[in-house]
């Protein structure tokens, strides 16, 4: 049997320097690349709401909505026993509480 393939010391199970930067550096571009499509959603979604002149405005812009819902902390599964007027009525609360003092 080959050697190198047993571990003979406690050095031999140590990582070096460089193998241990190289690993982390690895995980930060996945982690980069896979928050991607999300910065395009959230630059897309800056654009679209700087068309609202005012925090309640940002009701008028239907191609929000879902992003102003999820903000609004209900999740996927909630929106099902929602009806739209329960939506609009939690975003409003949302922006009433949140926004508009901020």
């Amino acid at each position: 049997m080959d050697e190198r393939l047993y571990i003979k010391s406690a050095e031999d199970l140590v990582t070096s320097h460089g193998q241990t930067r190289a690993g982390f550096i690895e995980a930060a571009l996945a982690k980069n690349y896979k928050a991607q499509p999300y910065i395009e959603q959230a630059k897309t979604l800056k654009i679209l709401a700087s068309q609202a002149a005012s925090p309640i405005g940002l009701l008028d812009i239907a191609e929000i909505q879902n992003c102003l819902l999820a903000a609004s902390g209900l999740s996927d599964k909630s929106l099902k026993y929602f009806t739209d007027d329960d939506k609009h009525e939690a975003i409003k609360k949302m922006i009433t509480e949140f926004l508009e003092p901020a």
